[in-house]
């Protein structure tokens, strides 16, 4: 029996292990106030230093003597929290757990690119730095452990449930991890993904065609790119038998959607709480939690088998060729459909969001992929380069976790393997070090120059949506596929155009979300 290891059944939220195919969640950090640092941490880090003198929140830096490769062992500096909740009261301030990547992202123009906080129970050490990132995934392992939340933890052990490659490590995660590596992240996967993914966006296109006649805005889009993406997983694993399934699948999926913003957001609320108690307290928001994730599985449960049975010759054929058959395929697709839900569709709003402020650059793409055919589209450069810009500002996932395979070096820290380190990828993404007017949307730095670089980009492993390493996202090119492809077929028929544009901020809620309903007005071209 796959047994979770212990450090891994702490929680934090909105941390995921990989963006397109996990859940993460929004989480609640310290507090936050003025500070002073070592001079090794101020020399470090010239923003900390004007901090300097203000108070004696922050820890220095501890260094002493190690007989770790007999090198001198340095602590990352920390701010000062309270016994038991750490610096959690800060966070409530600064926002709470939506506003965590901003919180975060303050607390390294503090203590520069290494850090080391306390979140309620949970130590654990951010990085920003590009660098620092690459040598992470590089230090990971063959077997990368990661982090989960908490609550679905408690879930799957009352319940009694073994689930998909989330939740799975060592020798079982390895195993199937290989097998769906060569079915999802082959050069030649996006052949089986192109053309299922070319038909829900036609079909979204043509209803949202019909729904913007007469110059109204799209109704409820965000649960309307919920069930795109849920189709458009569906469509992949069915492959040329899907338009026959789609009929007596529709009225599911479009209630999954549904249920899935509920899980979502009920997990947020968990998250601000010890999860355990909620649950030995029996708490409304735990049991709503509980009622509404037996409601999904069960759906899920339902429909896996019912695919199994239709057969057609898609990813969910391959898989079973492969040898992933039974409760086996039924665990790992239950959680792929699942995960489909909000990681792809958010991605999509703000792409959209972000298009209709550039009605030029909607130009330039129309004229550039018109005359294209969908293969030919996905290679097309400005379509890359806006969704590379998108992921920069708005990554699905503003934080990646890891542990180390062994205890080593980090910048200058030494880091244990028990030790849990938050890659703060929102935080880089917007860094002017890294990628000079970040808060410009500009797909154009993404141009490749003579050099090998981009001529807008100073790191670009500043920006990683799709983790590296082993365990990185193993639905990236699906997610890629279906957005790319979407998003032309959108372009090729309207002039994009949001009414509250101004008025839309990033928040946290389990992923990287709008602050409010995009309200989306199409015309068509």
């Amino acid at each position: 029996m796959h047994v979770v290891p212990k450090v891994a059944r702490r929680s934090l939220p909105s941390l995921h292990d990989t963006p397109l195919w996990q859940t993460s969640r929004s989480f609640l950090l310290g507090h936050l106030a003025p500070a002073t640092l070592s001079n090794k941490d101020t020399a470090a880090c010239p923003t900390a230093g004007r901090n300097a003198g203000k108070g004696n929140d922050i820890l220095s830096s501890r260094t002493y003597t190690s007989d770790f490769n007999h090198m001198t062992r340095r602590e990352p500096p920390e701010p000062r929290g309270l016994p038991l909740v750490g610096t959690m009261f800060s966070l409530i301030m600064a926002g709470g757990g939506k506003k965590l990547h901003e919180y975060v992202d303050k607390r390294h123009r503090q203590l520069g690119p290494i850090y080391r906080e306390s979140i309620g129970p949970v130590r654990a050490i951010f990085v920003n730095s590009p660098n620092e990132f690459r040598r992470i995934f590089r230090l990971e392992g063959t077997m990368p452990r990661h982090f989960l939340p908490e609550s679905w933890l408690l879930y799957n052990e009352i319940r009694q449930q073994r689930r998909g490659l989330l939740f799975m490590d060592g020798e079982e995660w390895l195993y199937y991890r290989r097998i769906l590596n060569k079915l999802m992240l082959m050069p030649n996967s996006v052949d089986l993904m192109c053309a299922p993914c070319q038909q829900v966006a036609e079909s979204l296109t043509e209803k949202w065609r019909i729904e913007s006649r007469d110059g109204a805005t799209i109704r409820d889009m965000k649960n309307q790119l919920y069930q795109w993406s849920i189709e458009v997983m569906l469509a992949i694993l069915m492959g040329s038998r899907w338009p026959d399934c789609k009929q007596q699948m529709a009225s599911r999926y479009e209630h999954l959607a549904l249920m899935l913003h509920q899980v979502f957001e009920q997990s947020v609320v968990l998250s601000m709480m010890p999860a355990k108690l909620a649950m030995q307290l029996r708490l409304p928001i735990w049991k709503k939690f509980v009622t509404t994730a037996d409601t999904i599985l069960d759906m899920v449960r339902v429909m896996v088998p019912e695919l199994l049975q239709l057969g057609g010759d898609g990813l969910l054929s391959l898989m079973v060729n492969d040898g992933i058959r039974g409760n086996d395929a039924i665990k790992i697709i239950a959680d792929f459909i699942i995960a489909a839900g909000d990681t792809s569709a958010t991605s999509m709003q703000w792409a959209l969001l972000l298009l209709s402020g550039r009605p030029e650059l909607q130009d330039q793409l129309f004229d550039g992929i018109k005359d294209l055919s969908p293969e030919e589209t996905m290679q097309h450069p400005l379509l890359k380069n806006i969704l590379r810009e998108t992921l920069r500002m708005y990554p699905v996932a503003p934080f990646l976790t890891r542990y180390l395979a062994a205890d080593n070096l980090i910048g200058d820290y030494f880091v244990t393997k028990e030790d849990l380190l938050i890659l703060s990828i929102w935080s880089s993404g917007h860094n002017a070090e890294h990628f000079p007017q970040p808060e410009e949307f500009q797909p154009e730095r993404w141009i490749r120059i003579e050099s090998g670089g981009y001529q807008g980009v100073n790191h670009p492993y500043g920006m990683l949506p799709f983790a590296l390493g082993a365990r990185s996202c193993i639905g990236r090119k699906l997610a890629e596929t279906q957005i790319y492809l979407t998003l032309a077929e959108l372009n090729k028929n309207f002039r994009i155009d949001c009414k509250n544009r101004d008025r839309i901020q990033m928040i946290l809620n389990l992923v990287a979300v709008p602050s409010e309903p995009i309200i989306l007005k199409l015309t068509k071209r």
